[in-house]
C-alpha cells in the first residue's frame, strides 16, 4: 500500500529573525519526515533561508497592504495547498481568524502557546530574579510536537550555494587574509550602541593588518550610513544594499567572525555557522529570543539589573540614560578578539 503523502503548511509572517528560527526547526522536521511536504508561509522574500530543503516549499504571501486586513485572502492561500494540517506559529489575530476558518471546513489547527504573561513578569522583576523563558526555536518545536510532528535530531547548517558564493566572489573577489564582519545596527534605539563607539570598533579592524571588514545593514538609512563609514577606510566594504539574501548568508559563512546586536543577523549567521558576538543592551538572552544552535556565539552585555526593559527594544528609556548601552569599545574589541582568537 502507497503511502499517502501529507501536506504540512507553516504560518510565520513575520519577522526576518522569528522566519529564521522557523527554518532552523524546518531542518530538522525536513529530515525526520522526508516523504511529507512543508509549506512554510511569511510575507518577505525569505526562500533562502530554505535552500536545501527538497520537501520545504517557501510560499510568499500574497497581501493587499497589511495582512491583518485580509484574513480570508491568507485562508484562500493555505487551503489551494489542500493541507492535512496547519501550524500557526503567528499566533495574532490574522492567522487565529484563518485558523477559525480552517476548523470550519476541518482542516486541524496547532497554535503557538502565548508567553506574554511570563515576558511581562520577566520585565516586572527582572532577570536577576527570574529563570530564563523557553528558547522560540524550543517553542516552535513543541508546537508541532503538539500536532503529532517531533524535529527530531541535531539542526544542520545551510548547504553551500554555490552560485551565491559566485556572486559574493565576483563582487569582493577571493578570500585572503583575515575577513571580519560587523552589524552595527537593529530595530531599536535600546538595542544600538552609540555610533561613536561603533565607528571606534570599526576603525579597530580596518587598521588591523590583513584584515578587511564587511558591515551588514538593511533599509536606506542603515544603507546609506553604512556607506559613509566603509568611505572611510579603503577596506571596509558595507554589505547593504549590495546583495540579495543569499549573497549575505554565504558571506556571512566566509566571514571569520561576526560582530552583531540582538538582531536578525544573528540568526543567520547561526544558519550557516558563523562565530558571532552578540552584543544585547536593553533586552535579554532570558526571553528567549537569541539563536539556537550556533557553533560558536558569545554574548556580551552589561549586568545592569533594569534590563530587559522590553521584550524585543524600545526606543526610549524609563531613567533617560541607557545604562544598558554603556559598553566601551575596548571592552567590545577584547571579547571580539577572544573570539577571532587573537
Amino acid at each position: 500500500m502507497v503511502k499517502q503523502k501529507r501536506t504540512y503548511v507553516v504560518l510565520r509572517l513575520s519577522s526576518l529573525s522569528n522566519v529564521a528560527m522557523v527554518a532552523s526547526v524546518m531542518s530538522r522536521l525536513s529530515r525526520a519526515y522526508p516523504d511529507d511536504e512543508f509549506v512554510v508561509m511569511a510575507l518577505k522574500p525569505l526562500a533562502d533561508l530554505f535552500y536545501g530543503l527538497p520537501n520545504v516549499h517557501y510560499h510568499e504571501v500574497c497581501t493587499d497592504g497589511d495582512h491583518s486586513r485580509g484574513p480570508y485572502s491568507l485562508y484562500r492561500q493555505v487551503m489551494a495547498y489542500a493541507p492535512t494540517r496547519v501550524f500557526d506559529l503567528q499566533a495574532d489575530l490574522s492567522t487565529r481568524m484563518v485558523g477559525w476558518l480552517l476548523r470550519w471546513h476541518k482542516v486541524p489547527v496547532s497554535v503557538l502557546p502565548g508567553v506574554r504573561r511570563e515576558q511581562r513578569a520577566l520585565i516586572r522583576t527582572g532577570c536577576e530574579q527570574a529563570a530564563p523563558l523557553q528558547p522560540e526555536q524550543e517553542r516552535y518545536a513543541d508546537t508541532f510536537r503538539m500536532g503529532g510532528l517531533n524535529p527530531k535530531g541535531e539542526r544542520q547548517l545551510l548547504p553551500v550555494n554555490a552560485d551565491a558564493v559566485a556572486n559574493v566572489q565576483q563582487l569582493f573577489g577571493t578570500k585572503s587574509g583575515r575577513w571580519v564582519g560587523i552589524a552595527p545596527f537593529a530595530k531599536h534605539r535600546s538595542n544600538i550602541l552609540s555610533y561613536k563607539t561603533m565607528k571606534e570598533v570599526i576603525a579597530y579592524y580596518a587598521d588591523q593588518e590583513n584584515t578587511r571588514v564587511f558591515l551588514f545593514g538593511a533599509g536606506y538609512i542603515e544603507t546609506e550610513m553604512l556607506r559613509q563609514w566603509a568611505s572611510l577606510w579603503d577596506n571596509v566594504e558595507s554589505v547593504s544594499n549590495q546583495l540579495p539574501l543569499d549573497g549575505e548568508l554565504e558571506l556571512m559563512r566566509l566571514i571569520d567572525g561576526l560582530m552583531c546586536m540582538d538582531s536578525a543577523n544573528q540568526h543567520l549567521g547561526a544558519l550557516v555557522g558563523c562565530k558571532m558576538l552578540s552584543i544585547w543592551c536593553g533586552t535579554h538572552t532570558y526571553m528567549g529570543y537569541s539563536a539556537q544552535g550556533a557553533i560558536d556565539m558569545q554574548i556580551l552585555s552589561l549586568p545592569v539589573s533594569c534590563r530587559p526593559c522590553s521584550v524585543h527594544g524600545t526606543n526610549s528609556c524609563k531613567y533617560r540614560n541607557f545604562a544598558c548601552k554603556a559598553l566601551t569599545a575596548e571592552m567590545i574589541i577584547e571579547r571580539f578578539d577572544k573570539l577571532l582568537g587573537n
